[in-house]
């Protein structure tokens, strides 16, 4: 059973909000960085939402910090409960 959703990328954040604000009347994951927004505790109806960083590109091949970021995130939703 999904408990959780992770939106991997600023893309998939914003249609997370466009999701929320069609069916909530509001977005959930607030304007900003996703390095000061991932630590957040976010919901959606049931679901925990989990914002990081798309696995894919430049920054991802050159910073490894983005690379631990990512790994940590998907450990926390696959861990969620």
């Amino acid at each position: 059973k999904v408990k959780a959703i992770l939106l991997m990328g600023d893309t998939a954040i914003k249609a997370m909000n466009c999701i929320a604000k069609r069916n909530l009347g509001k977005g959930i994951i607030p304007s900003g960085s996703t390095y000061k927004i991932r630590k957040g505790k976010y919901f959606y109806k049931q679901f925990r939402v989990f914002p990081s960083y798309l696995q894919t590109g430049k920054s991802y091949l050159i910073e490894k910090s983005k690379r631990k970021m990512i790994a940590e995130d998907i450990k926390a939703a696959l861990e969620y409960h």
